[in-house]
């Protein structure tokens, strides 16, 4: 009885280290459903245990060990479960389906991106033109400017000139009216002296 008990402890111990060695443990490592249909989730390593779920293609599992005798791998799913699926349904890589979904899903936020770049480009485009008109708007306004200020000093310059020429005149015709009056009064302040003596 004591050779059969250390004859079990001996098999028992053998046994425990050969599923460690073939029951590989990688913690956190994210694999895929692959592209496949809905595949079965199960309590155990193998199809006799329960089913209590499923998984669709793409869905992103939590990989915890692997069993090679049963060809079964040990997941946690996004819920926190921990179950086993059959290792053929496992990629480590994204599903070329998710890939695709991913890719369009990008290629529409480019094109939507760059829709409203093209749209903020085309307004900033109408400012842009708004402000070299209002631009050239001014720069007509100011053009105008300048030859109102030509046309006004050159008024001014006639008008200096004409009231020159009429301060002239009217400085000559005093000094002509002054000239007269001082030929005219002299004789005849002698005359009438002369009339008074007489």
């Amino acid at each position: 009885m004591k050779a059969q008990s250390i004859y079990i402890s001996i098999i028992l111990t053998v046994g425990i280290f050969t599923s460690t060695v073939i029951t590989t443990t990688v913690m956190a490592e994210t694999r895929y459903v692959s592209d496949a249909l809905p595949i079965f989730v199960r309590t155990g390593p193998t199809h006799q245990f329960r089913i209590v779920g499923t998984l669709t293609a793409g869905d992103a599992v939590t990989f915890i060990q692997q069993d090679t005798d049963n060809e079964a791998i040990q997941i946690r799913m996004s819920d926190g479960r921990e179950v086993w699926v059959d290792s053929k349904e496992l990629i480590s890589v994204k599903p070329s389906s998710v890939l695709l979904a991913e890719t369009r899903t990008n290629l529409a936020n480019l094109q939507n991106d760059s829709n409203q770049k093209i749209s903020d480009l085309q307004l900033e485009l109408i400012n842009v033109r708004d402000q070299a008109g209002l631009s050239q708007g001014l720069q007509q306004q100011v053009t105008q400017l300048e030859y109102d200020k030509e046309l006004l000093e050159q008024k001014n310059q006639t008008l200096s000139e004409r009231s020159r020429y009429d301060l002239l005149t009217a400085g000559g015709v005093v000094a002509l009216v002054g000239l007269i009056l001082g030929l005219l009064i002299p004789g005849f302040v002698k005359r009438k002296r002369n009339d008074v003596w007489r």
